[in-house]
């Protein structure tokens, strides 16, 4: 103000999903899941309570976010800059992922007890960091996600595959 710089205390950041690395690629996989599934004519299959669209989609964040020197064991949550959270909180969903069993105790199991979308989500995606952190303990980490042959980059293109391949 007239030249002068403001306090810090001042500063008011602009704190909202749309600056969420995290929500943006979530959103990002919906349109990338709603697109494969079914095939390229058929945009239309995720349309039931029971799909697997959250799950990927939180997956996808979590795949586009990983960081040279992150292990499967950290906590990361979904959506924790847009609630003014640390990387490492809970966000919005009911755990943070992790491989960890003390940071997200959940199982298949728990789709027995879990019916909101979000809920199922959470399941598929803990499904496949598991399997994305076990490939990337036998085959490494490779930030190159054009070139790259890594465990990362094998998880993402089964995971890509399978969409293709699956029907409605």
């Amino acid at each position: 103000v007239n030249g002068t710089l403001l306090p810090p205390a001042v500063i008011v950041q602009d704190v909202d999903g749309s600056m969420d690395n995290g929500v943006v690629s979530h959103e990002y996989g919906h349109g990338v899941s709603n697109r494969l599934t079914g095939g390229p004519n058929n945009s239309n299959c995720l349309n039931n309570g029971e799909q697997g669209g959250e799950g990927w989609s939180d997956w996808f964040a979590l795949m586009y976010t990983i960081e040279p020197g992150d292990s499967g064991s950290m906590a990361r949550g979904m959506g924790t800059y847009a609630i003014g959270e640390p990387v490492n909180g809970s966000g919005i969903r009911r755990y943070p992922y992790s491989t960890n069993m003390s940071i997200n105790p959940q199982t298949y199991a728990d789709l027995a007890v879990s019916s909101e979308v979000h809920d199922i989500g959470e399941i598929w995606c803990v499904t496949l960091w598991d399997l994305t952190w076990a490939l990337i303990g036998q085959y490494g980490f490779d930030p190159d996600w054009i070139n790259g042959t890594a465990g990362n980059n094998i998880a993402m293109h089964l995971v890509m595959e399978g969409m293709k391949l699956q029907p409605c």
